[in-house]
């Protein structure tokens, strides 16, 4: 079974920090490490999924929306950002079937 984040990151694979930096945002209930790159304690993305009271952004439907947007990882090239968007979202719409 996948670990997913609550944006559809699949932890293990997709992830170059698990096991090594991050334990999984779920885990950690959103207290990722990066997040003091956006200047913040909390993944954004985490931290609005819980702050709509949801699972995950699967039960939103805006994925991709502009918090996704706005913590693009800025070392991807915008063919990588792009693969990055379509698996997580095939993960998260494989979870909601």
């Amino acid at each position: 079974m996948k670990i997913l984040s609550v944006c559809g990151v699949c932890c293990a694979s997709d992830c170059r920090a698990y096991k090594t930096e991050c334990e999984g945002c779920v885990e950690l209930g959103g207290k990722i490490p990066w997040a003091v790159f956006y200047q913040k304690e909390y993944c954004p993305i985490f931290q609005c999924v819980k702050d709509k009271g949801l699972g995950s952004c699967a039960d939103c439907g805006e994925a991709p929306c502009q918090v996704w947007l706005d913590t693009r990882d800025p070392d991807a090239s915008d063919e990588q950002f792009a693969a990055d968007i379509a698996s997580r979202l095939a993960n998260l719409a494989a979870i909601k079937d």
